[in-house]
């Protein structure tokens, strides 16, 4: 392989792979990216974990054709402080070697036909989904990703879940102690339920914040769904297990109690609160409410310290004690505008809490509540 690129756009793409890139020990050709010269024109580039796969391309000055793989992390770094233009790649002695006008370096390479290529990489006859502005998808995936289960050992749930249907797609998070919801007008005739495992939407998240994408369309085909932007491609597996029923879940709790108040207001507060229990060792990040008389008053304790906070609110319902995550409620309401208003709504002690914005319906939060005990 003989190949002259721009320096800029290498890294770029680069980087661009990068993302579905994770450390393998086992296996450590996961840990590395591929590079293929395609023609006289087109460099192509591909980094998978096996269950993400990103791809992208872009042109070249090639004199030979070839493929090779190698660990990313210190070519980034040794191009990154380059300052020619246009760099040569080449491949001697089974070594990779990227020159410039005053510079030369070796770096050790994998054997290229060990690479694992998805073989449901390409998307050509994936069903179409729905286009959207990748601006807009970042801003949906950083909404909802956060109630998602962390841990792999509970697969069904450690997935973000993407169900289209009647123009209208839905977005849905949950660990079981909370759930998130977003609603999406969209342009589509097609219907589609997918599980999206978080560490994908964590990784296309990161790539969407770094690189200027215009449109993502996505698309699906079998248990694969795909995020194709220009000449940058991101597939995935999805997730084939039974998702909760969220719409059980919104549709048939009855509240009868109702706060408003200030987005900013709120936060401030529980921020104050978050600093003693953090550490709560019987109620880790838990803190008691009590909502009454237009005014909420919260309490929270560490092993060393304790605080009261009381704020001004639009309550109405009979009196209430409650003890909720103050970590999760921040966590919902740091995705909002800070002047707006926030809705609360409430039942019982031991029943959920819905949280959305006035203004908005088509984003809402439900939160279960802790055990209530004295402080």
């Amino acid at each position: 392989m003989i190949v002259k690129v721009n320096r800029g756009e290498f890294l770029k793409k680069l980087r661009t792979v990068e993302k579905a890139v994770t450390e393998n020990k086992i296996k450590p050709i996961i840990s590395c990216v591929y590079l293929e010269v395609k023609d006289e024109k087109t460099l192509f580039f591909c980094g998978t974990n096996l269950e993400l796969t990103i791809t992208s391309t872009m042109e070249c000055e090639a004199m030979e054709k070839g493929k090779v793989v190698f660990q990313p992390q210190l070519i980034d770094e040794y191009v990154k402080e380059l300052s020619d233009d246009v760099i040569l790649l080449k491949v001697e002695d089974s070594t990779l070697v990227i020159e410039t006008g005053d510079s030369s370096s070796e770096f050790s390479l994998m054997d290229a036909d060990e690479f694992p290529m998805l073989a449901n990489r390409n998307s050509k006859e994936a069903k179409y989904c729905f286009t959207i502005p990748s601006k807009e998808l970042l801003e949906i995936f950083e909404k909802v990703k956060f109630s998602a289960a962390i841990s792999a050992d509970n697969l069904s749930l450690n997935c973000l879940r993407l169900d289209v249907q009647g123009k209208v797609a839905r977005f849905v998070s949950t660990d079981t102690y909370r759930l998130t919801y977003l609603v999406k007008e969209i342009e589509t005739e097609n219907e589609v339920e997918v599980s999206v495992p978080l560490n994908t939407v964590e990784a296309i998240t990161k790539l969407l914040r770094s690189e200027d994408l215009k449109d993502i369309n996505i698309s699906v085909k079998e248990n694969h769904i795909y995020f194709i932007s220009d000449n940058t491609e991101m597939v995935s597996r999805t997730i084939e297990l039974p998702y909760p029923n969220y719409g059980g879940i919104l549709g048939t709790a009855q509240y009868n109690k109702k706060m408003i108040v200030k987005t900013d207001e709120l936060m401030k507060v529980l921020k104050r609160i978050q600093i003693f229990v953090r550490s709560n060792i019987d109620s880790k990040y838990g803190a008691i409410f009590e909502f009454g008389d237009n005014f909420m008053h919260v309490r929270g304790v560490s092993s060393i310290a304790k605080i009261k906070e009381d704020l001004a609110i639009n309550y109405t319902g009979d009196d209430l004690k409650i003890s909720l995550n103050v970590k999760f409620l921040l966590e919902f309401l740091q995705n909002f505008d800070k002047e707006s208003d926030v809705i609360i709504e409430l039942k019982e002690s031991n029943s959920s809490v819905r949280i959305a914005s006035v203004d908005d319906e088509n984003y809402i939060y439900v939160v279960m509540p802790l055990a209530l005990k004295d402080m």
